[in-house]
């Protein structure tokens, strides 16, 4: 076993974790996004949610609308925000960016035009898109399970537009690798609900046992396959808390260890 390796089990639970039910090999790796493949959280959220409005704040002036304070815009769009968060926690289900910022502009009288969402939308998620980095063993161990014949899928929790994932996943090389991508932005649900496990594999056309799903968070990314008998390995992040018990499931450090796990040669420097 690897020394950076964090396995929380012993060598023949390990085996049994990796094993798809019933026997047989696996024949897709499903990947999360964000704190897996990309980064996200380099600026906390809160603060960058703050930049976000800010820009949005200024685009309204420069279309000739005339916004309330900023402070004001800021308290309205996290009033807005909460309300959705709890239907998050309660439901499990998903809210987009671009109707949310249209219900904070139509709080205060403020009547967009056409192309107008479309441009707020912009504003707020360039200050994330500066804020992006790639985790640099990424793209070698996508290359490494393409070449070794598994399917690639990608799964992400996003209140975001898909376009703007797809233009990051560009920008890094990354999207030719996927055989399909599902961002729960474009759906009702977010995991850990069980639809944007089976929708994403229906369209990787393989059974959910045959599938591991990789991501860096207990609950949405273990417990949430793991209840539709699928298999899942925690890639633990130092920015993200754990809880220690809360899930078996084989945990790694690094995404080259992946390789290690599944018997593939690992991407040339990694340790």
């Amino acid at each position: 076993m690897s020394d950076t390796m964090t396995v929380r089990s012993d060598s023949s639970q390990r085996r049994q974790l990796l094993t798809p039910p019933g026997g047989g090999h696996f024949a897709a790796v499903i990947f999360d996004m964000g704190s897996t493949l990309l980064e996200f959280e380099n600026i906390p959220w809160p603060v960058l949610y703050r930049f976000c409005l800010d820009d949005v704040h200024r685009r309204l002036v420069r279309l000739g609308h005339t916004p309330p304070d900023p402070e004001i815009f800021w308290h309205r769009f996290d009033e807005l925000l909460n309300h959705r968060r709890r239907r998050i926690a309660e439901q499990m289900r998903e809210y987009q960016i671009g109707p949310l910022l249209r219900d904070q502009v139509r709080s205060f009288g403020i009547t967009l035009r056409a192309g107008e969402l479309s441009q707020l939308g912009d504003a707020y998620y360039a200050p994330i898109r500066r804020a992006v980095t790639m985790y640099p063993d990424a793209p070698e161990v996508l290359a490494a399970l393409k070449n070794a014949g598994y399917k690639i899928g990608l799964l992400s929790n996003t209140c975001f537009r898909a376009r703007d994932h797809l233009e990051e996943l560009k920008f890094y090389g990354l999207r030719s690798w996927f055989n399909a991508l599902l961002f729960t932005s474009t759906g009702v649900y977010r995991k850990p609900h069980p639809d944007p496990f089976r929708q994403i594999a229906r369209k990787l056309g393989v059974p959910l046992k045959r599938c591991v799903y990789v991501g860096d968070r207990q609950k949405e990314d273990v417990l949430g396959p793991q209840a539709l008998k699928m298999t899942a390995i925690l890639v633990r992040r130092p920015l993200r808390r754990y809880v220690e018990g809360m899930t078996e499931s084989v945990e790694v450090n690094q995404l080259a260890e992946l390789l290690e796990l599944l018997s593939l040669p690992k991407p040339a420097g990694s340790r």
